[in-house]
């Protein structure tokens, strides 16, 4: 699939760890270090900070270039450490390390997605967070047919008079934003089942103030009821992680 940036990395590390000591998993924010530090360091959907410890060793290991506003979304496999460095809220040493699917929620019209009316092949969403001005989804499509097919999937900001598209029907005036996903499968077929995460970033220039609504409302048509659908994302004082299964 071309939406996955890099493997599962294992890190070597120099620190040797208990077989007792717990790992955690988590999706969260790549951002470059500091120009002392350098490597990177790393923000929880939480808004808690972390130092990482091997940020330089990983960086030699892997091809880390954020460029979605300086930040890029993985998945990391990681320890806490017990250490304190100032400016951060936890330390962490990463074992493991996954880029997911990243991209910015795009405008309806945006020049480099081509016909987004084109884009009907259906999709799933199983689980899904916003944080931080990053909406991540847990999604399932169908792919597999005689030759490689590259998926592509968009979240769109509709900005046509009235919505006007395939989703339309579905707008209300009820204090939630409107996102519609759109799934582009150049036609491939349906042999097997893919599931994998995504994170898109609400970019400044498209006048968004999520803290204006109640939540997010994601216009989708679902692979399971083959119909349009809703995925509902209700806003909290607290910022949601998601379940990494």
């Amino acid at each position: 699939m071309a939406m996955v940036l890099f493997s599962i990395v294992a890190l070597g590390t120099s620190c040797n760890k208990k077989d007792s000591t717990p790992v955690y998993v988590s999706i969260a924010t790549i951002e470059p270090g500091s120009a002392i530090t350098g490597g990177f360091s790393v923000v929880f959907d939480t808004g808690d900070t972390a130092y990482v410890t091997n940020s330089v060793e990983v960086s030699n290991q892997v091809t880390i270039e954020p460029t979605f506003d300086n930040q890029l979304r993985a998945m990391i496999y990681y320890v806490m450490e017990e250490q304190e460095v100032p400016g951060y809220d936890a330390v962490i040493t990463i074992q493991g390390l996954r880029g997911i699917f990243t991209d910015y929620v795009r405008y309806i019209t945006d020049h480099d997605i081509g016909n987004i009316a084109d884009y009907t092949a259906s999709i799933g969403i199983n689980d899904g967070a916003y944080a931080n001005d990053w909406i991540t989804l847990n999604f399932t499509f169908m792919y597999g047919g005689p030759s490689s097919k590259e998926h592509k999937v968009y979240l769109v900001y509709n900005t046509n008079p009235d919505h006007a598209g395939m989703f339309q029907s579905m707008y209300k005036d009820d204090g939630y934003l409107y996102l519609e996903l759109y799934h582009d499968s150049d036609e491939d077929g349906t042999l097997y089942e893919y599931t994998d995460y995504g994170s898109w970033k609400l970019r400044s220039d498209l006048g968004i103030d999520v803290n204006q609504y109640k939540g997010i409302k994601i216009l989708y048509h679902d692979m399971n009821s083959d119909a349009a659908d809703t995925f509902v994302m209700d806003l909290s004082d607290n910022a949601k992680e998601l379940k990494i299964e």
